[in-house]
């Protein structure tokens, strides 16, 4: 799964919904971050997906910096991210056999409209679904995320134990 995934929520995120799967948090580890946080609200919020990914531009460079699938934490943005985030166009392959699912890769912006990162969705298309319907899903999570980042340094930073 190549999916890009960044953004989280501050105040209205403080914790997570129970029985949602965490990247980071387990024992030993550093606590989660609001991206992650942001990651598992969103999927326990959309059944239709299947994962996300969110990666920010850092330090001079783009990484996964949340995702429903761990070993992607600290992967290198490539094509499919820095394509939307150049072109503000999204990145989309269609279900194949081997993959059900709609990969679609957005630009990702804070509440105030700046460029941040990109974020990765795997969408479960319904049935007769068409393209142009999950597309407008994926523009509408995506929104959702959007409205719940203040800013990049929000996202980094833990979530407070309780």
């Amino acid at each position: 799964m190549r999916v890009l995934t960044a953004a989280v929520l501050v105040g209205a995120l403080a914790s997570l919904s129970p029985g949602v799967a965490t990247a980071q948090g387990h024992a030993g580890a550093r606590p989660p971050t609001r991206a992650q946080q942001l990651v598992n609200r969103t999927v326990a919020a959309h059944p239709e997906l299947a994962g996300v990914e969110l990666a920010l531009v850092v330090g001079g460079g783009c990484k996964t910096v949340a995702a429903t699938a761990p070993e992607d934490v600290g992967e290198r943005c490539d094509a499919d991210e820095l394509g939307p985030m150049r072109t503000g166009e999204p990145d989309v392959e269609v279900p194949s056999a081997s993959d059900p699912v709609y990969d679609i890769t957005q630009a990702l912006h804070d509440s105030a409209g700046r460029l941040i990162g990109a974020v990765g969705m795997d969408l479960k298309p319904a049935a007769g679904q068409d393209r142009a319907a999950v597309l407008a899903k994926a523009r509408e999570i995506l929104r959702e995320m959007e409205a719940a980042i203040p800013s990049k340094a929000a996202l980094l930073r833990p979530v407070a134990a309780r």
